[in-house]
């Protein structure tokens, strides 16, 4: 059966809040080697909201020049002006990127008309792929997956979404709607531990920041998709389930994927944007015990 699971990367920053470059590439290298399938760049585990677009264009041109073709590349580029949505999308597609990834308008809440016109016109002055992202925690409201079918039959670049949800309830509704009428059209849950439940429903898996940490063991979850393994597909579903817990220690939960990447060699630091506050020695401590406890070193 076949699965994917990419990576929503981190930003590594210096405490100055320049960019740690060299962690960054390790970052990149270390998840390319351990299997996955895919990284995005400057989506919500990155901080991009708190990055001025010069910082944002530095990134995503590194990311370009680093990741080089060896896995895809998909590169956030929401922003709450569409003009800069734009021209952001289009550096990046022409700089190299397989796609960009866009959130719908946030702050204030739109219907479905008023979404298929900022998607549609979008869409139509981006030369390249773009994957629609939903995430109704932070945006405030949900994108409907008829408006998302709409989008998909105008706009043959709005290739696939990244639907970021607790549950499957909206995302086996897209999978219903959408896929049974686009086939390729590919959908993504944004919660680690949807990936099983969405590849079963016939989704394409999933974009988990915990893949930031524990890589090794969401390229051998994929894998026992694709081999048919029951068992391990089993035993991923329960350390993805434990592993979960590293997101509750604290809120936002950034600084807690940054420390755990710190702690297994990764990161020189988990510094962030201000005002992302920082881990603790008791985080430190939380996030050894649940790393040592499914036998992560």
């Amino acid at each position: 059966m076949n699965a994917a699971y990419l990576t929503p990367a981190i930003t590594l920053f210096n405490e100055d809040g320049t960019l740690d470059l060299a962690s960054q590439e390790r970052l990149f290298n270390n998840l390319i080697d351990q299997g996955v399938d895919g990284i995005l760049v400057e989506g919500s585990s990155s901080e991009f909201f708190a990055m001025p677009m010069n910082q944002r264009r530095e990134m995503a041109k590194f990311a370009i020049e680093k990741i080089d073709h060896r896995v895809k590349l998909i590169i956030g580029t929401s922003h709450m002006v569409a003009d800069e949505i734009i021209s952001f999308s289009n550096f990046c597609l022409d700089a190299g990127a397989d796609a960009v990834m866009i959130l719908p308008p946030y702050y204030f809440h739109f219907g479905p008309s008023a979404l298929l016109q900022y998607y549609d016109r979008l869409a139509e002055q981006i030369h390249g792929d773009i994957y629609i992202y939903n995430f109704p925690d932070n945006t405030g409201y949900t994108i409907p997956p008829e408006t998302v079918l709409a989008l998909a039959k105008m706009h043959p670049n709005i290739v696939g979404m990244k639907d970021t949800v607790p549950g499957m309830d909206h995302t086996r509704e897209l999978i219903k709607v959408v896929k049974s009428q686009i086939p390729q059209f590919e959908i993504y849950s944004g919660f680690d531990d949807n990936f099983a439940h969405n590849v079963l429903s016939g989704g394409n898996g999933c974009i988990g920041a915990l893949s930031n940490v524990v890589p090794e063991i969401c390229a051998a979850w994929v894998r026992a998709f694709r081999e048919n393994d029951l068992a391990g597909i089993a035993r991923g579903q329960q350390t993805i389930d434990h592993l979960m817990d590293l997101y509750a220690i604290r809120s936002p939960f950034l600084p807690v994927i940054k420390e755990a990447c710190r702690l297994r060699g990764i990161a020189a630091t988990s510094a962030g944007t201000f005002p992302m506050p920082s881990a603790t020695v008791e985080d430190d401590a939380r996030i050894l015990e649940l790393l040592n406890r499914e036998g992560v070193q």
